[in-house]
């Protein structure tokens, strides 16, 4: 299954341990160069750049490079999304990538929108559960560990999916 990823999941996925579940579920994650900039380059030595810099060394991350940037520029102007974003989602759409890897929901609606299916790390760690990688209890605890690390999301949407992870788990 292609999937593309934006920074977010690569850096939030490493911070709580969990960065490996992109193997286990897909198999092979794009990225444009500007995540790649942003996550190894700029961001040396922070959570998520030894994990992508291995990760491309071993293949599971593959760097693409966008071919159509006028699209790329539409998009950061139509969804007020960063350059890096917008070519995420560009990206996607070249490689006919059926699965975003974001977070933020700027990305996620403008990603939607462009006919893209959407994923987040909260939604890796429920297909981790379902296909027996994690536990529940485990996923619970990931939340935790996601806001802890500074992963913005209502309180909500936390308590909802915690609950639904431990009714999961009798």
């Amino acid at each position: 299954m292609k999937v593309t990823a934006d920074a977010s999941i690569l850096i939030h996925l490493a911070a709580i341990g969990r960065f490996y579940l992109l193997e286990e579920l897909f198999g092979e994650v794009m990225i444009p160069e500007s995540v790649y900039k942003e996550v190894v380059v700029e961001g040396w030595g922070l959570s998520g750049s030894l994990e992508t810099a291995e990760a491309l060394r071993t293949g599971l991350i593959k760097v693409g490079e966008v071919i159509d940037k006028e699209k790329v520029r539409e998009f950061s102007q139509r969804y007020r999304v960063s350059a890096t974003n917008a070519e995420v989602i560009q990206l996607s759409k070249e490689l006919n990538s059926k699965i975003v890897l974001a977070d933020e929901e700027e990305v996620r609606d403008a990603a939607q929108e462009a006919g893209l299916q959407v994923k987040g790390c909260l939604g890796i760690l429920v297909d981790s559960v379902k296909n027996k990688i994690i536990s529940s209890r485990q996923a619970v605890q990931d939340i935790d560990n996601l806001v802890a690390s500074g992963y913005r999301i209502s309180n909500d949407i936390i308590d909802g999916l915690k609950n639904t992870l431990r009714r999961w788990d009798r």
